[in-house]
């Protein structure tokens, strides 16, 4: 079936639900185009739906909606009265008051918190673990985590490689090769959600004491590299919280930022894995050329710079070498944004939470 067939089978009273799109966007001042690359589709797509040609699926009608930062309900049910404003989503009917409450009982493992966003990214998040939070309700799938979370103090403090080592071993991986270390993580049954952050946050994470597991918040915008390692940075956070005894969390001091750094570079970029592939492609230190670089850092799924300086860390790159790599790096972006030969891993188009979504939508 293609995208035109999807759109035309969708749901809901066309009519109403064009003008409302319509209103939410006008109301809040938005161009289509614009609240059509929040969405992930294209402007041409928006117009033929805002003026009913097409009925929206439900799939492409929530993406609508969390674009608007509105409930679904709200473009089901028409357009909003005059003088209408914004309004967070509302609870699910289904939902109880301890459910709706369960939000505010997550606690903040680094530096950042729920309490730190502005309020519509903040109500987005909250909107989407409540969301996701009764998908696993409704599918009746376990929400304690396979990956264990408790590390003695001693490492998860002082010793990033260590812990970074010691959470490999325990997910099976040893030293392998990850390129998609988020797929991963929700494979062990951790949470992750995304939301429309804004850009001096990248990711944090939430702990939830009672399933005594972690909620990692993504920003979407972010690079998919970026996003990858900021992920494992706040999950650093979360093990050195539970650690010490879920008692305060990881501050934003120069020390614990170098700390989750560090574990996210050795997480992502094991010392062994990087060793071998240098003695069977037997590179020297000063044998890489750019081309080299952007074809191995891919495998590794992070960005062009941060894939240098784990090398050179690890002195298996001269500090020269690694100096005109991050100038060849920011020249791109300066030019083209982004990242060089990115990695494209669209794993928030397949995380859990979607799967849960066409789980449900199947029975």
């Amino acid at each position: 079936m293609n995208d035109t067939e999807t759109e035309r089978n969708g749901t809901g009273a066309p009519g109403a639900i064009g003008r409302a799109i319509r209103s939410w966007r006008e109301k809040l001042g938005l161009r289509q185009g614009d609240l059509a690359k929040k969405a992930g589709m294209s402007a041409a797509q928006l117009c033929h739906v805002e003026k009913d040609r097409n009925a929206p699926s439900t799939r492409t009608l929530q993406r609508i909606a969390d674009a608007l930062g509105v409930p679904l309900a709200e473009l089901a049910g028409g357009p909003p009265a005059a003088g209408t404003a914004s309004r967070p989503a509302a609870p699910n009917p289904e939902t109880t008051e301890d459910e709706t409450d369960f939000v505010s009982s997550l606690r903040p493992v680094g530096a950042t918190s729920l309490a730190d966003l502005p309020p519509a990214p903040r109500a987005q998040v909250r909107r989407r673990i409540l969301e996701y939070r009764e998908l696993e309700r409704r599918a009746g799938v376990p929400v304690l985590p396979s990956l264990p979370l408790d590390y003695p103090s001693e490492i998860a403090a002082g010793d990033a490689e260590a812990l970074a080592g010691a959470v490999r071993r325990a997910a099976g991986i040893a030293d392998a090769v990850l390129f998609d270390s988020i797929a991963l993580l929700e494979n062990k049954g951790l949470r992750v959600v995304a939301a429309d952050l804004p850009e001096a946050v990248d990711a944090f994470a939430l702990w939830d004491g009672a399933a005594r597991n972690v909620w990692l918040v993504l920003r979407k915008g972010a690079t998919d590299e970026r996003q990858q390692f900021r992920a494992m940075g706040a999950l650093a956070d979360a093990l050195r919280f539970v650690a010490g005894g879920a008692r305060a969390p990881a501050g934003d001091a120069p020390a614990d930022r170098a700390f989750a750094k560090a574990f996210a570079a050795a997480f992502l970029m094991p010392a062994a894995a990087l060793r071998e592939l240098c003695y069977r492609l037997a590179v020297r230190p000063d044998g890489w050329n750019w081309e080299l670089l952007l074809r191995e850092k891919k495998r590794y799924g992070v960005s062009a710079e941060t894939f240098a300086r784990r090398l050179e860390a690890l002195e298996l790159l001269r500090p020269s070498l690694r100096q005109e790599f991050a100038r060849r790096a920011r020249a791109w972006a300066a030019e083209h944004g982004g990242e060089p030969n990115p990695s494209h891993r669209k794993e928030l188009r397949h995380s859990r939470f979607g799967d849960l979504k066409a789980l449900l939508e199947l029975r």
